[in-house]
């Protein structure tokens, strides 16, 4: 019988043949030609650790500890993750798009976030990139709804008529309750985006009007990432909420309310029904609809709207530019037409553009459909992720300099210092809604929506911070959402200016697009 003092032997003993063997597999399974494996220290562990401990941080720091690597290995147990270490790579890997493709991601999350049947799933996955299938032609079907002429007009009409009337509410109330009314940050901004988006996209018989839908959606958003494991028993809340939001969908494209909403509303009917998916699946995949133009779009409205309002000067530098465009409307009325705000605010845009590059923690995965050696270099094996990181590109110091880590509000103006860096000098730096096929399609929409809303905002009201001075809030990291979550509540008194007046608020359209992504720039924003 072993002795009390042989016990810790033992388990020393075990650790090490475990420790052995984990670095025995990890040789053994990791050909020579694949990128480089890093974090093995612990094989396999050490991958997960860093993952749940530093986040998107976990990237930067191995980003500065392997500058050598343009692409590195991270081994975990069943599974590998090639990331994307240098910018020169992330055209290279942009480029196989039948070998390194998105299609099996969408695939799964209208399986496990949507909730389709298995016929549509079946539709979805088959043949996924070939030429005509479901997912290879959503994009094709939805762009001219929300590409820059009559249809993105259109939705970004309805968009600020909807932020227009709430303002008014807004100065109205704060007139009749003492002169200001009290609103905390993000709840704000949440509830004013999920109605001008739902409003602008579905119409006058928009399904998520009501408030028990939109407490539905806050009840299901956050368990997205969940779902999409497969692990729906931990957020049961997220899936009933789902589940009790479909049938209302559902019978709003029955009642042909479709007809009466958005270019964008009926072309993603047209696109459904053409591939064949049944009136529920139909409605299914509206969960994803409103999540993508609302899931990412809540929280970086928050980050600009802070930034604007809590530092002086950007808000000075801001508010000067928009007044320029304030005009005399009828009977005493101030009239401005948002489009102009879209190409005449330089500082404002370069202001959101900061925000997207500094708060965007978003990262592009791919799946590896065939074994693939990428640019003749590395060896990519079928099944593994293809990871490309947002921060990491927004902070390399070789696009955007020293000041990387700055938050500069003027940096994005062309003629002054910074101005030239960043997508300027590398397309892959910028990156806040993805690139190349998987563009993010309602990136104009989204950024016109914000830019109206804080433009408005700032025109009309003071906001001045309950506590009398501005703090910063902490970010808490988001499963679901590309861009942080604020950690704190910031709560706000808004104070009508003592100038205003009533609004004349239009949208006369524009031809182009919003400069806010590397492709963008190069075009010219079309």
């Amino acid at each position: 019988m072993l002795g009390l003092t042989d016990c810790p032997l033992t388990i020393l003993v075990g650790v090490g043949a475990g420790y052995i063997f984990l670095r025995l597999l990890l040789h053994l399974t990791q050909d020579p030609k694949e990128p480089p494996a890093v974090e093995t220290t612990i094989p396999f562990v050490g991958p997960i650790v860093g993952m749940l401990t530093k986040k998107t941080d976990f990237y930067t720091h191995l980003r500065d500890e392997h500058r050598d690597l343009p692409m590195y290995t991270l081994r975990l147990p069943g599974s590998r993750i090639y990331v994307v270490n240098s910018l020169s790579m992330i055209p290279v890997v942009q480029r196989q798009i039948k070998t390194i493709a998105f299609t099996p991601i969408e695939a799964q999350a209208a399986d496990k976030v949507m909730g389709m049947s298995k016929a549509a799933n079946d539709i979805l996955s088959t043949d996924m990139d070939a030429e005509g299938s479901y997912l290879s032609t959503f994009v094709k079907f939805i762009h001219p709804a929300v590409s820059p002429g009559p249809g993105l007009d259109a939705l970004n009409r309805a968009a600020v008529e909807v932020i227009s009337r709430s303002l008014d509410t807004s100065a109205q109330q704060a007139n009749v309750s003492g002169g200001s009314i009290t609103v905390e940050l993000f709840d704000f901004l949440r509830h004013e985006i999920f109605q001008a988006t739902t409003e602008a996209i579905y119409g006058p018989e928009n399904p998520m009007r009501c408030s028990k839908m939109e407490r539905m959606w806050y009840k299901f958003e956050p368990g997205i990432m969940m779902l999409m494991l497969g692990l729906p028993w931990l957020v049961r809340h997220a899936y009933r909420a789902r589940e009790a939001m479909i049938p209302v969908i559902e019978t709003y494209y029955a009642r042909g309310g479709h007809k009466s909403g958005s270019m964008l509303a009926q072309c993603r009917y047209d696109h459904n029904t053409h591939h064949g998916l049944g009136p529920r699946d139909i409605a299914c995949s509206e969960i994803g609809g409103v999540a993508a133009s609302v899931t990412n779009t809540v929280p970086s409205a928050f980050w600009f709207a802070y930034h604007v309002l809590s530092d002086p000067v950007v808000l000075a530098d801001c508010r000067v530019e928009l007044e320029e465009l304030v005009t005399s409307g009828g009977h005493g009325r101030k009239a401005i037409d948002i489009a102009r705000v879209k190409n005449e605010c330089p500082m404002l845009l370069s202001t959101w553009q900061e925000v997207l590059r500094v708060y965007s923690t978003g990262i592009a995965a791919r799946v590896v459909l065939e074994d693939h050696f990428l640019d003749g270099r590395f060896l990519l094996k079928k099944g593994a992720t293809v990871m490309m990181i947002n921060p990491v590109a927004h902070t390399d110091p070789t696009a955007w300099g020293l000041r990387a880590l700055q938050f500069d509000h003027r940096r994005f103006l062309k003629g002054v210092t910074g101005g030239q860096e960043g997508p300027h000098k590398s397309r892959s730096a910028f990156r806040p809604f993805g690139g190349g096929t998987t563009l993010c399609p309602g990136r104009h929409f989204a950024s016109t929506e914000i830019l109206a809303f804080v433009a408005l905002l700032i025109l009309r009201f003071d906001v001045v911070p309950l506590e009398g001075r501005w703090k910063v809030p902490k970010q808490n990291g988001s499963m679901t959402s590309s861009l942080p979550m604020p950690g704190d509540k910031v709560m706000l008194r808004l104070v009508p200016r003592a100038d205003d007046e009533e609004w004349d608020v239009t949208f006369s359209g524009s031809d182009k697009g919003l400069k806010v992504s590397a492709e963008d720039m190069e075009r010219g924003g079309e």
